[in-house]
C-alpha cells in the first residue's frame, strides 16, 4: 500500500464524516456502504464477536435495545456523577445500560456470549476505525493520521478522551480542531476573499457551540466562543418523541412504551424533524403499533414543531447574545453568519439567527453536515505542508474556559483568563497563608465562576522546601505555560531565594463531573452578585487571618508569660470563630468580633508587627459596598 494522506475527521455525536485534500481538492470520503456522513450508531451483537457501525447498526439496534449505542459523545470525558450523564441515565429514552467503574461512565452489556464494559472512548473508537477503515479502502492505502474536530465548548477532559478514542481506533491526532474553526476554514477555502468579523453558529447533534473569528488576510483569529455542550439536535428529538409518547399512552395507555416501541418512535422523529425543513406538514406511520395489524398516525405541523423546539432556539440565541456582549461588539460588526451542523436547516433557526443579524449576512452556500469534516482535512493538509505557499493560512485559537488557582475558602484566582490566545504565558504571585509554612499545594480549576465548587478540578501541584518566614512574607510566581494541544506546563520560582520548580501537569487528566449544585440554572447577575459577595467575604477572612498570624509570628516580643497566655487565648478564639463563618455570615457581626479583639489587646501587642488598621479598612469598605 503507498503511503495515505492526514485525513480529517468529525467525530459528531449524531452523525460523523471523514475527508481528504487530494489532487488540490477537498472531499468528502464515502463510507463502506457509500454514503458520504455515517450515524454515530455502535450496535455490538450478543451471541458473536460482529460489531456494526453506521445504518448496519440502527437496522440491527431493534434486536437488542441494550446493544445498541449513540449520543455517546454526550458522555465523552464525563465523570459517573455527572449531573448529565444521571438524567440520561434516568430517561426512558436511552435503553442502555449504564453504570460505573469508579468514577468513570461505563456501558454494561452481553456481546459475544460475555458479560462485559466498555467506556465512552472505546465505544466512540468504533465509529473512529470505521471512518479509518472507509479511508483507507478509498484511498487505496492504511490511514494512521488525523485532525479530529470537537467542539469549541468542550473542557480539557473531553478533549483528552476524544484523543483517547482516536488512539483507541489507531489513529495518531496530529490537532484537535474546533468544530467552528474546522467549518470556517472550508468556507473561507471556497470564498478567499472574505473578511471582517464573521460568527460560526454550531448547531450539532448533541452540542451547539457559536465562535466569533476575526479573518485578516491569511490570519484567522479566534475572539471568543461560547457553547452549551448539552444542547443539540438530539434534544429537539426527544422533545418530538415526548409529544407522541403521551398521545401514544392516552390512546393505549401506559403498556404501549416499550423499549422496542421508543427505538421505533425515535426513528421516525428524526426522519420528522428533516422533513418538516422542508414541508409545512408531515406524517409517518408506526405499522402493528399494539401488537396487531393496526397502523398509526404521527402527524405534525411544521408550526407545532416550532413550538415544541422554539425554548431549545432561544437557549441557542442566549449564547450567541453572550458571545458578542463578552467581546462588546453588536450583530452590526458581524460580516458574515456561517451556519453549520445538520441541525441548521430547520427553517425556525435560519429565521431567528437571520433577524437577529439581517438576512444578508448568513451564508448557506456549504454543506452544514460536512463542511466540518472538510475543513478539518484542510487543516490536515496545511499542517503537512500539502497546501501551496499561497494557502498558508495561520489559526489562533483561544481557551473556552479561564485557568486558575483555588486559594483561601475556595476562591478562584484566575491566570489565564477565558478567551485568552493560544499559546501563552501567564503569570501570578501567591504568598504563604501560615507561619513558618514549609510546602504550597496549588489546585488547579478551569471555569467562571470565583468559587471553585462551580468549577472543573483539572490537577494539582505541590512546591515543597519554602524558606521559614512569617505569613505573607514567603511568596512565589506560578507560571502557567500552555500550549496549543492543551498541555500545561507550570513553573512555580520561590520569590526570596530565586529558585525555580517545574511540573507538568496534564490538564486532560480529569474528567469533567458537574453536580447537581454546579448545574443549577442561575440567572447570571445573581451568579455575578453571589461571586462578588464571596469576594468580598474571602478577602474579610484574609485579612483578620494575617491578624491572627502575625501576632502568633510575634508573640516571643510580649515579655509577659500572663499577658503572652492571655493573647494566645484571644486569637485562639478569634481563629475559631473566623473558621467558622461563611460568605453568608453577618459582615457587621465579623467587624465587632474584631473590634472587640483589637481593644483587648491592643496595648499588649505594641512592639508585634501587625497591622491592625489595614484590616478594619478591608471590613468596614466591604460593609459600606453592600449596605
Amino acid at each position: 500500500m503507498n503511503k495515505a494522506p492526514v485525513i480529517g475527521i468529525d467525530l459528531g455525536t449524531s452523525f460523523s464524516a471523514a475527508a481528504v485534500l487530494s489532487n488540490g481538492k477537498l472531499e468528502t470520503i464515502a463510507n463502506l456502504e457509500g454514503y458520504r456522513t455515517t450515524p454515530s450508531f455502535i450496535f455490538y451483537n450478543e451471541e458473536n464477536s460482529n460489531i456494526s457501525v453506521g445504518t448496519t447498526a440502527d437496522d440491527q439496534s431493534i434486536r437488542c435495545i441494550t446493544n445498541f449505542f449513540y449520543d455517546v459523545k454526550r458522555f465523552i470525558g464525563r465523570d459517573y456523577n455527572d449531573v448529565y450523564v444521571q438524567l440520561i441515565k434516568n430517561d426512558e429514552n436511552y435503553r442502555f445500560n449504564l453504570t460505573n467503574n469508579g468514577d468513570d461512565v461505563v456501558f454494561k452489556f452481553k456481546h459475544n456470549g460475555k458479560l462485559m464494559t466498555k467506556t465512552p472512548e472505546e465505544v466512540s473508537s468504533e465509529v473512529l476505525k470505521y471512518l479509518k477503515n472507509s479511508a483507507s479502502e478509498y484511498l487505496g492505502a492504511e490511514v494512521k493520521e488525523a485532525v479530529v474536530s470537537v467542539p469549541a465548548y468542550f473542557c480539557n477532559a473531553q478533549k483528552k478522551a476524544t484523543r483517547k478514542a482516536a488512539e483507541l481506533a489507531g489513529l495518531k491526532v496530529l490537532k484537535l480542531i474546533t468544530e467552528p474553526v474546522a467549518g470556517a476554514l472550508h468556507y473561507f477555502r471556497a470564498n478567499p476573499k472574505i473578511k471582517g468579523k464573521i460568527l460560526i453558529y454550531d448547531f450539532g447533534g448533541g452540542t451547539f457551540d457559536v465562535s466569533v473569528i476575526e479573518v485578516k488576510g491569511k490570519d484567522f483569529n479566534v475572539l471568543n466562543v461560547e457553547g452549551n455542550s448539552f444542547l443539540g439536535g438530539r434534544d429537539m428529538d426527544n422533545l418530538l418523541i415526548d409529544y407522541f409518547k403521551k398521545i401514544l399512552k392516552n390512546k393505549y395507555g401506559q403498556q404501549i412504551i416499550t423499549p422496542r416501541l421508543i427505538r421505533r418512535l425515535q426513528k421516525q422523529c428524526v426522519l420528522l424533524k428533516e422533513k418538516l425543513s422542508i414541508h409545512d406538514e408531515y406524517w409517518v406511520v408506526l405499522e402493528n403499533i399494539n401488537g396487531s395489524e393496526e397502523n398509526f398516525e404521527l402527524s405534525i405541523t411544521r408550526k407545532q414543531y416550532e413550538e415544541i423546539i422554539h425554548q431549545l432556539v432561544a437557549m441557542s440565541m442566549d449564547s450567541v447574545k453572550k458571545c458578542l456582549r463578552d467581546l462588546n461588539i453588536t450583530p452590526e460588526d458581524i460580516t458574515n453568519v456561517m451556519l453549520v451542523g445538520g441541525v441548521t436547516r430547520t427553517p425556525l433557526i435560519r429565521s431567528t439567527v437571520a433577524q437577529y443579524f439581517g438576512a444578508s449576512k448568513i451564508k448557506t452556500d456549504v454543506n452544514p453536515d460536512e463542511t466540518v469534516a472538510l475543513g478539518a482535512a484542510y487543516q490536515a493538509a496545511l499542517l503537512i505542508k500539502q497546501c501551496t505557499k499561497k494557502e498558508n493560512i495561520r489559526v489562533t485559537e483561544v481557551t473556552p474556559l479561564s485557568l486558575g488557582i483555588e486559594t483561601r475558602r475556595g476562591l478562584m484566582s484566575r491566570i489565564i483568563e477565558k478567551g485568552s490566545k493560544l499559546p501563552l504565558i501567564r503569570d501570578r504571585i501567591f504568598s504563604t497563608i501560615g507561619n513558618d509554612q514549609s510546602s504550597i499545594t496549588f489546585r488547579i480549576y478551569e471555569g467562571e465562576r470565583s468559587q471553585t465548587i462551580y468549577n472543573n478540578y483539572l490537577g494539582q501541584f505541590t512546591c515543597d522546601d519554602l524558606p521559614k518566614g512569617k505569613a505573607g512574607d514567603v511568596s512565589v510566581a506560578v507560571i502557567f505555560i500552555l500550549d496549543c494541544d492543551g498541555i500545561l506546563r507550570v513553573e512555580v520560582k520561590v520569590l526570596s531565594t530565586g529558585r525555580k520548580t517545574k511540573f507538568s501537569v496534564t490538564l486532560q487528566e480529569y474528567r469533567l463531573c458537574e453536580n447537581e449544585i454546579k448545574c443549577k440554572v442561575e440567572d447570571a447577575e445573581k451568579n455575578r452578585h453571589d461571586d462578588d459577595v464571596f469576594e468580598s467575604y474571602v478577602n474579610i477572612y484574609s485579612s483578620v487571618k494575617r491578624v491572627i498570624n502575625h501576632i502568633m509570628y510575634g508573640l516571643e516580643n510580649i515579655p509577659s508569660i500572663i499577658e503572652k497566655e492571655y493573647v494566645k487565648r484571644k486569637c485562639s478564639e478569634l481563629d475559631e470563630y473566623i473558621e467558622q463563618t461563611n460568605s453568608n455570615s453577618s459582615f457587621d457581626e465579623i467587624l465587632e468580633k474584631f473590634q472587640a479583639f483589637h481593644k483587648v489587646i491592643k496595648g499588649i501587642v505594641d512592639d508585634i508587627d501587625v497591622d491592625f488598621e489595614e484590616a478594619l479598612e478591608t471590613i468596614t469598605d466591604v460593609i459600606e459596598e453592600y449596605e
